[in-house]
């Protein structure tokens, strides 16, 4: 027997990578109509897969914003406060200052990916993508540098290994910023309907 609500984790993947309340709206009708979960986890996959991309293109002058923002707070806060400042001062060969050091790290990758999320709201989750792909290519010259070195025996597989992870690692914590902040949100929004009081829009909430 075929459940009256959609499936929570479809639903749940359009709310948080869809900031399109009409479509998320039309696609929950058509499946009150006549649809089966299988329809709906297709409509939504599909939507999440374009629908950030499709908001990039759109809205191309804000995507750059975002990505200058990104590395702003990248150089002035990674490069140039942790690396430059912070890390001389640690005692890298120490597992514990270690650990504190890229907890420190990561802690900077999930601040950026959320102040990148709150100025650009209401395309929050897009203008996150937008840095994230830029970051992405950005890291292909170093981790080709270190496949090469690898490749001529200079270093050790487990270098390669290191980057790829650290970096697909800084990519997954800098987006969770970006969804923790869409999240909240989303949050303020539902306490808001909840208690009577005329919805904002998520225009009028990103002007705040």
């Amino acid at each position: 027997m075929r459940s009256e609500q959609p499936p929570l984790i479809a639903s749940w993947l359009l709310e948080r990578f869809c900031a399109d309340p009409g479509l998320t709206g039309d696609l929950m009708e058509e499946y009150g109509t006549r649809r089966s979960p299988i329809w709906y986890w297709k409509q939504a996959i599909a939507a999440v897969s374009v629908y950030p991309f499709s908001q990039i293109l759109e809205h191309k002058w804000l995507a750059v914003r975002a990505i200058a923002t990104g590395y702003v707070i990248w150089y002035v806060f990674n490069a140039t406060l942790l690396k430059g400042i912070v890390r001389p001062w640690i005692d890298m060969d120490a597992s514990f200052m270690r650990a504190v050091y890229f907890g420190m790290m990561y802690a900077l990758w999930l601040g950026n990916g959320w102040v990148i999320a709150k100025l650009h709201r209401p395309y929050s989750t897009a203008m996150v993508l937008a840095y994230v792909l830029w970051a992405l290519v950005a890291s292909i010259p170093p981790v080709y540098a270190i496949a090469v070195s690898t490749i001529d025996g200079s270093k050790d597989g487990s270098a390669l290994a290191w980057e790829v992870t650290a970096r697909v690692a800084t990519l997954l914590v800098l987006m969770s910023g970006g969804l923790l902040s869409t999240y909240r949100d989303q949050i303020k929004q539902s306490r808001t309907a909840a208690q009577g009081w005329p919805r904002e829009s998520t225009r009028a909430l990103a002007a705040r």
